[in-house]
């Protein structure tokens, strides 16, 4: 079974997890937010990993690359346990959706693809349609 973690500083991992949810993706999640309270991080993902079995496929979604929060989930980096940092939607979609199991190499690709939607708007050209609506 895959189980998708979203962990993050502060209240952005519920907030994704807000919006997969409200775009329809049916993950089983679990959610840490960290340092909202006095509580420590360290207890906070043991705890999630005891929920899951040795052939669990798990995949952690971090915010910050080499952040406090990731720092904690590397430990558990393993056969079935990928680690992911810079989580944003398009990424987190992809890889909810993503046939079983997942691959290093599946996830890199789901990272490159999510990379190439990151854009600046402004230099964009965008081509006229003369059927576009005003």
């Amino acid at each position: 079974m895959r189980h998708v973690v979203l962990a993050s500083h502060h209240r952005f991992a519920q907030g994704l997890l807000d919006t997969l949810e409200f775009l329809g993706a049916k993950c089983d999640f679990h959610v840490v937010c960290a340092y909202v309270d006095e509580r420590p991080l360290e207890p906070q993902v043991a705890a999630v990993f005891e929920q899951f079995g040795p052939d669990d496929e798990v995949l952690v979604l971090t915010d910050i690359l080499a952040g406090s929060v990731n720092q904690k989930f590397i430990p558990y980096v393993g056969r079935n346990v990928f680690v992911v940092a810079g989580v944003n939607v398009v990424l987190a979609m992809e890889l909810c959706l993503a046939p079983a199991p997942l691959t290093t190499e599946s996830i890199e690709e789901a990272i490159a693809m999510a990379g190439a939607s990151i854009k600046l708007i402004n230099t964009l050209t965008v081509e006229d349609d003369e059927d576009d609506e005003d």
